[in-house]
């Protein structure tokens, strides 16, 4: 067994050293969750970058759609004017074929802003999805608070108390206290020689 000043001091330095390796534990757990999540920020933007660029791709496809449709249209109109001036048509008949034309158009139109807009409404709500998850995985990364050193301290001085406890001999000196062991200055004295005080005889 080792003396009380040993012990007490093997204490203070076993609180001191689990204090440090607590602390760099937290430490290693937080640089380790900001590391993840600087990469799942990094992941992110180029997630919504990609998405970003996709909707600028199809913006770009959907205008070469009304061009190409525009200019289909063009050349239909231009044939059937050409046509109905050669047959020598006119009246409703020539406004109705005209107007076929121009109809036909407007609905192709229409049919590729709605596309558009649907294309559009999907990729955005894939990037609110998409940034979600991000935001979610990020905010549950594990993190560590810095341990306090209290605790450590008042284990220690636990330790350290109960050890002077332990080894140091009890005060069984009596004077001055009323007790039952009828005159004896210490209870030594009184179990040395039971029937020499005067409550015993």
């Amino acid at each position: 067994m080792c003396s009380p000043e040993a012990y007490a001091v093997f204490q203070v330095a076993q609180a001191v050293v689990g204090y440090s390796a607590d602390s760099k534990a937290a430490k290693a757990v937080n640089q380790r969750a900001e590391n993840t999540a600087a990469t799942i920020r990094n992941n992110a933007i180029f997630s919504d970058n990609a998405l970003i660029r996709k909707k600028e791709l199809e913006i770009q496809k959907l205008s070469k759609q009304k061009f190409d449709v525009n200019l289909r249209a063009k050349q239909v109109l231009g044939t059937a004017k050409t046509k109905i001036g050669e047959k020598g048509i006119g009246g409703n008949i020539a406004d109705t074929l005209i107007g076929d034309v121009e109809r036909q158009r407007g609905m192709a139109f229409t049919t590729i802003d709605t596309n558009y807009e649907n294309y559009v409404r999907a990729i955005d709500t894939n990037r609110e999805e998409t940034n979600r998850n991000y935001v979610s995985q990020v905010l549950s990364l594990q993190t560590a608070s810095k341990p306090s050193f209290l605790p450590y301290a008042l284990k220690a001085g636990v330790n350290i108390g109960s050890m002077y406890m332990a080894t140091k001999p009890p005060n069984t000196n009596f004077k001055g206290i009323n007790t039952s062991l009828d005159g004896a200055s210490s209870y030594a004295d009184y179990a040395s020689n039971p029937t020499g005080y005067s409550g015993s005889k």
